[in-house]
């Protein structure tokens, strides 16, 4: 059976600085445009949030329950603490599922969540509140800023992750539907009999007991799993290949064997090469976002 190619030290060095300058040129072209998107959505939601946010009492349980039920300004609220907190985190510390319904049937709820929302409130930011008394024209205006500026940096690198990924699984998707492979839905692989046919892949499937982003069904029979990883640091890099996909490689090696599994990173962005020789030793396949000719070449190859 064929096998995929196991590229040199000299050659992972290579394409991994090919990669790093189109990271940095993708980064450099990329459109301030989102940003400003983000800052102009929450800047009028802080700017209301502040006429609630002064006097003798601050941000009372009605305008919570209104608050909760809107998910940007939620979020917004979720941003006037100092670090922002998760969601996760505000509803484990009002000890409540966070819902408009939830505080509305339950005022007590309402009034938790407020009192621990202005005991993490950003002093810098709104200084008014604890001292009681009406925001300056000049500190409002610095908060919706200061807070806008928050969501909409914190939003752009969630949507860059994002994208990456999604990006990635639509070029492997179109360099498939070249080679005249179809896809199919998703589903869950406990046996490989339940894998798409030859000739054909599916989105993010469970192989086994845990997911891959496509599998690719070879034309000698065997599944080939397929994590999609982008980086923008080396460091980063040894978390995405190394513990993420070759964890995840080592899995379906042992569930199903070597014979029957060929399991494969495509990557992109910033990558040291030292830790893709170990995940290549470890049997994960690495294919380069920018070099997807050589996972068609690959596959075409099962032919025989």
């Amino acid at each position: 059976m064929s096998e995929p190619r196991k590229w040199t030290s000299i050659e992972l060095t290579r394409d991994a600085e090919d990669a790093k300058a189109l990271f940095r040129q993708q980064r450099l072209d990329e459109s301030r445009a989102i940003y400003s998107r983000f800052f102009d959505t929450f800047a009028p939601i802080f700017d209301r949030m502040i006429d609630q946010m002064a006097g003798d009492d601050p941000l009372d349980p009605a305008q919570i329950v209104q608050i909760v039920g809107d998910e940007d300004i939620r979020t917004a609220f979720r941003y006037l603490a100092a670090p922002p907190v998760s969601e996760d985190d505000l509803k484990t510390l009002a000890d409540t599922t966070l819902s408009a319904r939830a505080l509305r049937r339950d005022p007590e709820v309402a009034a938790r969540v407020r009192e621990i929302m202005l005991r993490v409130l950003d002093p810098h930011r709104f200084p008014w509140v604890g001292e009681q008394r009406e925001p300056t024209e000049r500190e409002r205006a610095e908060a919706v800023v200061a807070s806008a500026i928050l969501v909409a940096a914190r939003k752009v690198e969630t949507a860059r992750r994002s994208d990456a990924k999604d990006q990635q699984e639509e070029s492997v998707k179109a360099t498939l539907r070249d080679i005249d492979f179809t896809e199919v839905s998703p589903r869950d692989i406990p046996l490989l009999d339940a894998a798409p046919a030859p000739g054909e892949f599916c989105g993010e499937s469970k192989l086994g007991g845990t997911r891959a982003d496509l599998v690719i069904r070879l034309h000698d029979r065997r599944a080939m799993p397929v994590e999609c990883k982008s980086s923008n640091s080396a460091v980063n890099s040894f978390k995405r290949i190394n513990h993420e996909a070759v964890g995840k490689a080592r899995a379906w090696l042992a569930g199903f064997g070597g014979r029957q599994i060929v399991p494969c990173a495509v990557i992109g962005g910033v990558f040291n090469p030292a830790n893709l020789e170990t995940a290549q030793a470890e049997g994960l396949a690495l294919i380069w976002s920018h070099r997807l000719d050589d996972l068609a070449e690959f596959i075409e190859a099962t032919r025989n």
